[in-house]
């Protein structure tokens, strides 16, 4: 009893089914057929679409995509994205005259500026609970001028460091570096100065200075450390800069954008549905004319 309870269910959810894709299926083939009878009017609101968008395109003003990759120096990396951002939302909101001051720039030069973003690179390999520091970061940039991608660059270094925490921060460095090599060069002289009495001692080898033994060979090895540390640390002073370029931007030839085949399948996609919309209401208005006669 309950199994023919079960296959009757089964059935009259099958037939269900099979009216409702009957149902989607007859409205889709009328439709289909509806736009056929109508394919003039679905023709000309479809081109009609496309027209508008490609007057819209090109009532836009090209613009060119770059990336620029800089490595700061021991500074963390939020406080470059917020330079970054604050420059961003300056730019979004047409202050040029405030851009073109951060960046030493005319306001006619800053308006060139169409987007700034600050792209971090090692954001995947650093984990959640760590703070970056020094690591390379792009900054990407979109330019309705190509032949600005070069000011722009030495403009943008400028922004960086003329920061006054960024400034104060490299110059704090520079001094501990500069003090550091100071009193290497100190330590070097002082120890030259025992080699050049060890020299000159007559005797062993090893003898004493100031009642101490003396040991020439560990005096050229210290000696020889000293002056690793300290070629190390001046080569460092040289390159100590709040950041620096690594990649600079293309200047590019092409625009980036705006995208006319984009534009052009928008206003395809737009014009086809406004088509479909007009061609259900002259149908609609049609048969209602036809019950009125009847």
């Amino acid at each position: 009893m309950h199994r023919e309870t079960d296959e009757i269910d089964l059935r009259e959810v099958f037939q269900k089914l099979g009216s409702l894709l009957k149902s989607i299926w007859a409205g889709i083939t009328g439709t289909f057929y509806m736009l056929l009878r109508r394919w003039p009017l679905v023709v000309l609101v479809t081109l009609l679409g496309i027209g508008v968008s490609y007057l819209w395109h090109q009532s836009k003003r090209p613009y060119y995509m770059s990336s620029l990759t800089l490595a700061p120096s021991a500074l963390r990396n939020e406080f470059f994205a917020d330079q970054v951002h604050r420059l961003s939302l300056l730019v979004a909101d047409g202050n040029w005259n405030v851009v073109a001051s951060d960046l030493q720039l005319t306001p006619e030069e800053a308006t060139n500026i169409k987007s700034v973003k600050y792209i971090s690179i090692d954001h995947v390999r650093t984990p959640e609970d760590s703070v970056m520091v020094g690591s390379p970061f792009k900054v990407d940039v979109e330019l309705y001028d190509n032949k600005f991608f070069a000011p722009l660059q030495g403009a943008l270094l400028g922004y960086f460091k003329n920061n006054p925490y960024f400034a104060k921060s490299t110059q704090t460095k520079r001094e501990q570096l500069q003090a550091t090599v100071a009193k290497l060069k100190q330590d070097i002289a002082s120890i030259d100065s025992i080699k050049q009495v060890a020299v000159a001692l007559k005797g062993p080898t090893n003898g004493f200075v100031y009642g101490e033994p003396l040991d020439p060979t560990n005096l050229y090895k210290q000696s020889a450390a000293l002056f690793e540390t300290q070629a190390a640390m001046e080569a460092e002073l040289k390159e100590l800069e709040t950041v620096q370029v690594v990649v600079g931007f293309a200047p590019l030839v092409h625009p980036s954008g705006p995208r006319l085949k984009i534009h052009l399948l928008s206003g395809a996609i737009a014009g086809f549905v406004l088509a479909v919309l007009a061609a259900f209401w002259a149908e609609s208005r049609k048969n209602k004319r036809l019950l009125r006669g009847a």
